[in-house]
């Protein structure tokens, strides 16, 4: 019968934990949703009422009973990260997703993905009051006074990628911006006497510490270089601003210019794009280098030198346990900084000799 396979359905989502956010909706609304009349959801609703899965509020609605919260099983735990254009991506956002994904099967625990747009987005708040535990990806935006403060007594949240240790929060940056000069080392004993700096991402602790990393070696070192600091706007491509920012850049440079760090791929891409068509030769007349090359640099011609990518499963799995303890800070065990102590190099095949060491 048409109502048991909607009961059936209704179950499957509780199951899996798709109203742990937001609550059963309202009968108008599933019935809408599902596309089925109200006397047939009604129906099938009395069916799982039947089974103990929902009951009656104080108002007559029905909510998910404590039976069929238990059998959601494991933890509820939110990837809460900021939208992205829908004409571009983030290969990033798609690691981190996957290495939590895997530490969620394993410990029979569940991952919902929660998109929002701004600081001020309810997405935001409502994920941190009603998931067991969230992974935070930050927007580029400065944090807000108020957000600050929510993230600040918000228990059971980690930061991923960027440092929010300040608030208290446990976070886990796999690049530390001080390794920096360990690629900046690899560049000087190829021969490279000016390194210059490409930023187009919005501005955080991280790309601002990677940014004064490279500029607190050249000046120990007495390198040349300059710094090209342009973030992308909000509503722009951030793969086609890498692109626009590296043709002017290229336009600019001198022959003593034979080497860049790129703070993030974008930049990167942009500058192998734009140098190709300048006709500059990759490795040889321009060394391109990044700090995290997301998963595909290694296809890129030439491949793009960064760091390789630490397994972050081991730091995930640290925060899993603190989440099923409650979360609280006083329950947080060791620094708050998650982070390698050090980082191979992938040289790939975009940085070389400058041509006239060869």
């Amino acid at each position: 019968m048409k109502h048991l396979r909607i009961a059936s359905m209704i179950e499957r989502r509780i199951q899996e934990g798709d109203y742990a956010l937001t609550g059963m909706p309202a009968e108008r609304e599933l019935a809408d949703d599902i596309g089925v009349s109200r006397v047939t959801l009604r129906k099938a609703l009395e069916d799982l009422e039947g089974k103990g899965l929902l009951v009656r509020a104080p108002n007559r609605r029905l909510v998910l009973s404590s039976k069929a919260r238990d059998k959601v099983g494991g933890m509820q735990i939110a990837f809460v990260s900021p939208s992205i254009s829908p004409t571009s991506f983030s290969p990033d956002l798609q690691l981190w997703l996957a290495a939590m994904e895997n530490v969620a099967r394993q410990r029979g625990d569940r991952i919902r993905v929660i998109n929002y747009h701004h600081w001020d987005d309810p997405a935001l708040t409502e994920s941190i009051r009603a998931f067991d535990g969230v992974f935070l990806v930050t927007s580029s935006e400065p944090i807000p006074a108020w957000t600050a403060e929510l993230l600040t007594d918000a228990n059971s949240v980690v930061a991923l990628s960027e440092d929010l240790t300040h608030f208290d929060m446990p976070s886990i940056v796999l690049f530390p911006p001080r390794l920096i000069i360990s690629m900046m080392q690899r560049l000087q004993r190829l021969g490279h006497r000016r390194i210059d700096c490409i930023n187009i991402q919005g501005h955080n602790t991280i790309t601002q510490a990677r940014m004064d990393e490279w500029g607190d070696w050249l000046r120990s070192e007495e390198v040349g270089g300059r710094l090209v600091d342009e973030p992308c706007g909000v509503d722009e491509n951030i793969f086609e601003a890498g692109v626009k920012v590296a043709r002017k850049w290229i336009q600019k440079i001198d022959d003593q210019t034979t080497a860049v760090l790129c703070v993030t791929l974008p930049a990167a891409m942009g500058v192998i794009r734009a140098a190709s068509e300048a006709g500059l030769s990759i490795g040889d007349r321009l060394s391109v280098c990044t700090v995290d090359c997301e998963g595909i640099g290694k296809f890129i011609n030439p491949p793009l030198a960064s760091f390789e990518r630490p397994d972050p499963v081991e730091y995930m799995n640290a925060c899993a346990d603190w989440f099923a303890g409650g979360g609280t800070i006083d329950n947080w065990q060791g620094p708050l900084l998650l982070e390698p102590k050090n980082l191979k190099i992938f040289d790939g095949g975009s940085i070389g000799p400058p041509t006239q060491t060869k």
